[in-house]
């Protein structure tokens, strides 16, 4: 099933792949605030922030737990197996469940891409 996520759920989860991808697998609501705030110029607030990561873990998309007084989260998937899973429903839904066919159209969306490259 193809989930759907909106623009700051999915600024989210690119924020935690990026801290995961450094090698920390756990991150606060601060943390993340934190990073949003230096990399992106649609700024959002704390609070915001902290419901849209506490609708995530209510999707099982985020993990959390509670440390302290702290609550941390991490993801339950990498982006490579979110884009796959994806995929995988969109060959379902518009392809017969070809990947093959939908890879190909893909490669296609690419080409103009690729001349000259």
């Amino acid at each position: 099933m193809l989930s759907k996520h909106g623009t700051l759920e999915s600024a989210i989860l690119n924020v935690l792949w990026d801290l995961e991808n450094e090698g920390i697998y756990t991150h606060s609501v601060k943390d993340v605030y934190e990073s949003m705030k230096r990399n992106y110029t649609d700024k959002r607030a704390y609070t915001t922030i902290k419901t849209v990561m506490d609708r995530l873990h209510e999707k099982n998309i985020l993990i959390r737990f509670k440390q302290g007084r702290k609550f941390y989260y991490r993801t339950t998937m990498t982006n490579r197996e979110m884009v796959a899973n994806a995929l995988k429903d969109i060959a379902s839904r518009y392809c017969n469940g070809d990947i093959v066919k939908l890879s190909q159209i893909l490669n296609s969306l690419t080409e103009p891409y690729l001349v000259g490259a």
